[in-house]
């Protein structure tokens, strides 16, 4: 009889311990969930990309060639608000904003385009061109004309209009049987002018109206 009380009271007592230690092992468990539920990152949503907001556009227009003045006028009637320039031969130059510079390239291109976005211009002076060359090549300067004599074999005489009325030197001339003017300039300068028909030197090209008598005026 001692016995079965014994028994009995050892399986309660172990029951007991056993409820204990489950009870122990359920808090630790729930505590354990709830301060990983604390310390969890919180969700960010981003709603700038699922929202679909587009970026502004504006319309960039054609620079090319334009004086920096008028160009730096349509980029901000246009809508940008940040341009710079620089020189497109990358000589260290500073380009100003007037009629003395002209682009040669742009960024970003005509078309569409984010008026956040930076505008460069890429200049140079307006008596140049975007390889560098000068737009105006300086003029040649002409040699002075030179004569050309030859010694005729026979002399000639030739008969040329008089419209004074007066009668032809008899006298052999002192100058030179073939001599070649350019223009009426080279006769005025060698004191031949007005040049007639059959003077040496004569030609067409002295003789515009074609009556014989050339350089007049």
């Amino acid at each position: 009889m001692a016995t079965t009380m014994r028994d009995q009271a050892a399986r309660t007592t172990l029951a007991l311990l056993a409820c204990a230690t489950l009870g122990v092992a359920g808090c630790s468990s729930g505590s354990g969930k709830s301060k990983d539920k604390d310390n969890a990152a919180p969700i960010v949503r981003d709603t700038g990309a699922q929202d679909g907001a587009a970026l502004p556009t504006v319309n960039m227009p054609d620079l090319t060639g334009k004086d920096l003045a008028a160009a730096t006028a349509a980029v901000k009637a246009a809508g940008f608000t940040d341009v710079g320039y620089r020189d497109a031969l990358n000589q260290n130059r500073k380009p100003v904003a007037d009629k003395s510079w002209k682009v040669c390239t742009q960024s970003p291109a005509p078309g569409p385009s984010n008026p956040r976005e930076k505008v460069d211009l890429a200049a140079v002076t307006a008596k140049e061109t975007c390889s560098g060359a000068p737009t105006s090549v300086p003029p040649v300067k002409t040699a002075d004309p030179t004569r050309i004599t030859i010694s005729p074999t026979k002399s000639s005489t030739a008969t040329r209009p008089n419209p004074t009325g007066t009668k032809p030197d008899p006298r052999p001339s002192d100058r030179p049987t073939f001599v070649f003017y350019r223009n009426c300039r080279e006769v005025k300068k060698a004191g031949a002018a007005p040049i007639h028909r059959g003077d040496p030197g004569y030609g067409l090209h002295l003789d515009m109206d074609g009556d014989g008598v050339g350089c007049e005026r």
